[in-house]
């Protein structure tokens, strides 16, 4: 089975609106209406857990129901970082297995997609490519190559260029085979390790290895009021 794990955890202190910017109105719906609406409509999803601000979690789920999702299995509070509200997706989805009986090596079989509630341009095929890479290689990230000229600098002075051959941004989904995002959530400490912004590399913490996934400079966070404008 493949499982998509929504992250809507975030208040969205940066867009200045009342309620949580995935629960804002764009294009008609909510954000994360739009978001889920990919997962739900795709025939290799099986089920979906949102990760939820843990006082809008009532809300949430009545806004789901009234817009009729079928696949979405629960809605979970998030943590107090992204470490923790990821985490958090990956026991509710391991959860909903071990009541079937899934346990052990047979995690191998099933897969989950890390995605943001506030990046509604997600394509299907995306999504698509997530499951195949991460069912192949265990652990994928979607990226897309850094086209702009990055600039090292302090205290408003350049400093110098940084090359930017070889490097990538990063986007969502970040997709797993069950058992190697469990383990490695297993084996992170964020006292020792330090906090992450990047569910893969909880991966690449515990020293396994992450595959690319050709992105989309449209598949953008929603973060700023322009950004609603750019919707």
């Amino acid at each position: 089975m493949n499982f998509a794990i929504c992250l809507a955890g975030g208040t969205g202190r940066r867009m200045g609106a009342k309620k949580p910017k995935q629960f804002l109105v764009a294009a008609g719906k909510p954000i994360i209406v739009h978001t889920l609406s990919v997962f739900e409509e795709c025939a290799q999803i099986d089920g979906i857990v949102v990760v939820c601000v843990p006082e809008w979690c009532d809300y949430c789920r009545k806004l789901l129901d009234r817009h009729g999702f079928k696949k979405v299995v629960s809605v979970v509070p998030g943590g107090a970082t992204r470490a923790e509200s990821s985490a958090a997706g990956v026991a509710e989805v391991e959860a909903f297995l071990e009541v079937r009986g899934v346990t052990g090596e047979k995690r191998k079989k099933h897969t989950v997609l890390i995605h943001d509630a506030a990046r509604p341009f997600i394509t299907m095929k995306t999504v698509r490519d997530n499951i195949r890479v991460a069912k192949k290689e265990g652990a994928c990230e979607t990226v897309i190559p850094v086209t702009d000229t990055i600039v090292a600098g302090a205290d408003g002075f350049a400093e110098h260029i940084v090359p930017r051959s070889g490097l990538f941004r990063a986007q969502t989904p970040q997709s797993f085979r069950l058992d190697v995002i469990s383990d490695a959530f297993g084996k992170y400490d964020p006292e020792r390790d330090g906090q992450v912004t990047d569910d893969a590399e909880i991966v690449l913490r515990a020293g396994g290895k992450v595959a690319f996934v050709e992105g989309s400079v449209k598949n953008v966070k929603i973060t700023a009021p322009e950004d609603l404008d750019f919707f």
